[in-house]
């Protein structure tokens, strides 16, 4: 009778936080739209880090998470340094804002290296700020790619995500793709607290959100999501409407 009682509890304790590390990225993301007039922190929208990058940094954090042993999966300078993460003064360096406490998965080549954990389990919103090369994603098919605060006119900053955690078999280049024009997944959010998932809003708030289709509450199986089940939502679109509604618009 008490063990369930104790995870339950556990869970909760975690998920609050998440939040909390949620709640600190969005107020991170803010302040650099403020320093920046009004512009948005660059979305990172493929490949692996830039050696060469700017003093700046190329994106809002840096790094390619997979299952492999790259260094990549470790290495927290691409969260803490700003010459790979443009946020990195806004949140004092400090790498545990992108790691939920319930996201310890490990694949079995990490875990014989002598791993404890990857380094992130937090994703952006793909349609939340350019990309890491200026107009990268112009010319996507769907919503609006936001490039400032001013450009989310029909959906206000409270309604719109800007960070989640994201699967451990989808996390990857730290973008989270939604795809608006099919009832497919692109990228898959996570279920760490319980069947839920903490969002951060543009609008500085953080919440846990519940999750309430079996098609969105995946298992873990250390491999690319795509080769090992379908993230067809079509015959239960509950989640998938949910988060369509809140990332983004239609130009």
């Amino acid at each position: 009778m008490l063990l369930p009682s104790l995870a339950k509890a556990k869970s909760k304790a975690q998920g609050i936080a998440c939040m909390n590390n949620t709640k600190q990225l969005g107020l991170a993301w803010l302040m650099y739209a403020g320093d920046n007039n009004d512009q948005l922190v660059p979305n990172q929208n493929g490949g692996t880090v830039d050696a060469n990058a700017s003093p700046q940094g190329s994106s809002f954090v840096g790094g390619y998470l997979d299952w492999t042993i790259s260094q990549e999966n470790t290495n927290t300078l691409y969260l803490t340094n700003e010459r790979y993460a443009r946020l990195a003064q806004y949140y004092g360096k400090t790498k545990n804002v992108y790691k939920c406490p319930a996201d310890k998965f490990l694949s079995a080549a990490q875990r014989a290296k002598g791993w404890t954990e990857r380094v992130r389990s937090v994703s952006m919103n793909f349609w939340v700020g350019d990309g890491t090369t200026r107009g990268s994603k112009d010319g996507y098919p769907g919503f609006i790619v936001y490039k400032k605060m001013s450009d989310m006119i029909k959906s206000p900053p409270v309604s719109v995500w800007v960070f989640v955690d994201e699967h451990p078999d989808t996390i990857n280049d730290a973008g989270m793709y939604i795809d608006p024009t099919r009832m497919v997944w692109g990228d898959l959010p996570a279920s760490y607290h319980n069947g839920a998932c903490g969002f951060a809003f543009a609008d500085g708030h953080s919440e846990i959100h519940r999750w309430l289709s079996p098609v969105t509450r995946k298992p873990v199986k250390y491999q690319d999501v795509w080769a090992t089940y379908p993230l067809d939502a079509s015959k239960d679109s509950r989640d998938y409407l949910w988060v369509k509604q809140v990332t983004g618009e239609a130009p």
